[in-house]
């Protein structure tokens, strides 16, 4: 795949848009899944369940209520419009679902495996807790944003507890429920059959194609800014640097390779790896320009490093240690320097063959 590099095109054909999309959203998702498994390594359990807390709860304040109209499905009972709420938008992220509507007032969800972060063998790594957290953080409050105090969640099956799916169900009391009673565990051994053919769909004239995957990019990248600015306010600057520049460099060792296939850009000279990280910003809709002469290829973003918000210049080096980890992964005898324009809000990398093994 080549993704045009002078500049991010208004206008794309829908195979563009898919490609696009998709080198985004791999992209990003390696990022969550890097910096809180890194927060996990380093801070422990109880931090990385803190962190999904704090990112779903930011996700729900952000999202809930607003895509309500935008699903079309505000009109249903609170159990169902819950329960399409978290299948629609997370099919939309790019996650496995199922939904059965038992009722008006019993609605199924389960989360297929794999799980979009932690990846391949990662899954086998996070605590129990984790999904217990991230199950118990955003489904319960459904009721609250619907003002309908008699919704509660109940979780019935986990992947890391041994279990095909995570697996829930909202369910409609006959009376109001008190905070503590909104969520509880309960083993379901037997569940409703999901029927695709019976499932409520999107509504195609309102939902085309197109549509779809922008939602889902949008979900990614939000996901992305959002976990690097809990870290930064839960660790400080110092610790939250650390943590991702660790992060950073693993996921440029480990997934450089990949990302090159994904790309196209498959070589190892300056020019080929300057096109391979453009193509990257130029998923994430970062205008990029890139120049090569001899042994040198130089590419200028016209906005700083993306992926956060927080205006910490030593944030986004830290970020930026991805690029150079990728750099010596792909050749030893290349440089890379970076520096930037605050005014301007640009920045300047040079790949450099330096003409001799540097490391």
């Amino acid at each position: 795949m080549t993704i045009p590099l002078t500049q991010v095109r208004t206008e794309e054909t829908l195979n563009e848009l898919r490609e696009r999309t998709a080198l985004a959203s791999k992209f990003a998702w390696y990022m969550v899944s890097g910096i809180t498994s890194m927060v996990f390594r380093e801070k422990g359990e109880a931090a990385l369940n803190e962190i999904w807390r704090r990112l779903l709860s930011s996700e729900q304040k952000e999202r809930f209520l607003e895509a309500l109209d935008k699903l079309e499905i505000a009109g249903n009972p609170p159990a169902v419009t819950a329960a399409l709420y978290h299948y629609f938008s997370n099919a939309i992220g790019g996650l496995n679902m199922q939904v059965v509507v038992e009722s008006p007032k019993k609605a199924w969800i389960r989360y297929m495996a794999p799980w979009g972060s932690y990846p391949g063998m990662a899954a086998l790594t996070v605590p129990p807790s984790v999904r217990r957290t991230i199950l118990s953080t955003w489904h319960p409050r459904n009721g609250e944003f619907l003002n309908c105090p008699r919704l509660g969640w109940v979780a019935t099956k986990f992947v890391a507890e041994g279990h095909p799916y995570d697996e829930g169900y909202f369910f409609e009391y006959d009376h109001d429920l008190r905070p503590e009673e909104r969520f509880r565990v309960e083993h379901v051994e037997h569940s409703p059959e999901f029927i695709p053919e019976k499932t409520p769909k999107l509504n195609p004239q309102t939902w085309p194609e197109a549509r779809i995957l922008k939602g889902g990019y949008n979900y990614s990248v939000d996901y992305v800014r959002h976990v690097i600015s809990i870290v930064y306010s839960l660790f400080g600057a110092y610790e939250s640097c650390n943590i991702i520049t660790k992060a950073m460099r693993l996921l440029g060792a480990q997934f450089t390779g990949e990302l090159a296939n994904a790309t196209g850009h498959k070589g190892t000279d300056p020019k080929s790896i300057a096109d391979m990280f453009g193509a990257i910003f130029a998923a994430f809709r970062n205008p990029v320009q890139i120049t090569a002469q001899d042994d040198t290829a130089t590419l200028t973003l016209s906005r700083l490093v993306p992926f956060t918000s927080e205006a910490d210049p030593e944030l986004r080096a830290a970020v930026f240690e991805f690029f150079i980890m990728a750099v010596r992964q792909r050749n030893g005898h290349l440089s890379i320097t970076r520096s930037f324009d605050e005014a301007a809000l640009s920045e300047r990398w040079i790949i450099k063959d330096e003409g001799e093994w540097l490391w």
